[in-house]
């Protein structure tokens, strides 16, 4: 029975089959490693040193638009490690072999992408999000920075989060839809990177695009829906709030969709 410790009998039935198993297993590839603080002690420090930089060390600096420059930190390179976090994350097990042999064991399709989907959206939402973002807030209002209320910093940290998870059910669901770890990694990498030129050519786009949560929508410094939430101010439109989260639930929807039916 020791030698055997490391299995439990399967009670699940139906697409919970293996759930908890393989739940318990993508956690403690995030909360049983060093995973987990390699990645919080990476975003915290290069989030809150550019920062710190910003807010005690450049003169003439205006600590109104503090908020701002922590939402493009934050904002805009976390959704790129998000990507190359999970651009193996499902396509890299079929093409080994590894997907094919859990789903021989007692676990449903189904049970297999939520193992990939769920302990991953924590990972990132802690140590990407809430662990840098408490240090950011005691240096923002230390310096004075216009933040309204804890509440509203971590409504702020919440669109963060979603704004990950946008790229991180995005990458998902193409590693189900294809075989291809270029196109796995490259069609989100150009969606991030590619969404300022498209704000440039269709202006309206704004309202929708996650490329607003967390940088200005036009010419000016400010005006980026994070900064606003988080200073108490209505943003110039919840639009790309909303797009995000329905594309969220879509993308993750297609990806459980998707990969009942496929040959692995």
């Amino acid at each position: 029975m020791a030698g055997n410790s490391e299995f439990e009998i399967v009670q699940e039935q139906g697409w919970r089959r293996g759930l908890h198993n393989l739940m318990r297993q993508g956690f403690a590839s995030w909360w049983k490693t060093n995973n987990w603080w390699v990645q919080t002690l990476i975003w915290t420090g290069v989030i809150n040193f550019i920062l710190a930089g910003m807010l005690w060390s450049a003169q003439g600096f205006n600590v109104q638009d503090a908020l701002s420059f922590y939402a493009i930190f934050a904002g805009l390179f976390p959704p790129i490690a998000v990507i190359i976090i999970m651009q193996d994350v499902v396509v890299g097990e079929k093409l080994s072999g590894t997907a094919a042999w859990v789903l021989s064991k007692p676990a449903s399709r189904t049970a297999f992408i939520l193992s990939k989907l769920v302990p991953n959206a924590v990972g990132v939402a802690a140590t990407m999000v809430l662990f840098p973002g408490v240090l950011a807030f005691v240096q923002l209002v230390f310096a004075g920075a216009p933040v309204a209320s804890p509440l509203h910093f971590l409504a702020g940290l919440g669109i963060f989060v979603l704004n990950l998870w946008f790229y991180l059910t995005l990458t998902l669901m193409l590693g189900v839809l294809t075989n291809s770890r270029a196109a796995v990694i490259a069609i989100p990498m150009a969606f991030a990177f590619g969404q300022q030129y498209l704000l440039n050519m269709v202006p309206v786009l704004r309202y929708v695009l996650p490329w607003t949560l967390s940088l200005p929508p036009g010419e000016a410094f400010s005006g980026a829906v994070v900064p606003s939430v988080m200073a108490g101010v209505a943003p110039f439109s919840w639009g790309p709030v909303i797009f995000v989260s329905v594309c969220i639930v879509v993308f993750s929807a297609v990806s459980l969709w998707r990969f009942q039916d496929q040959e692995l």
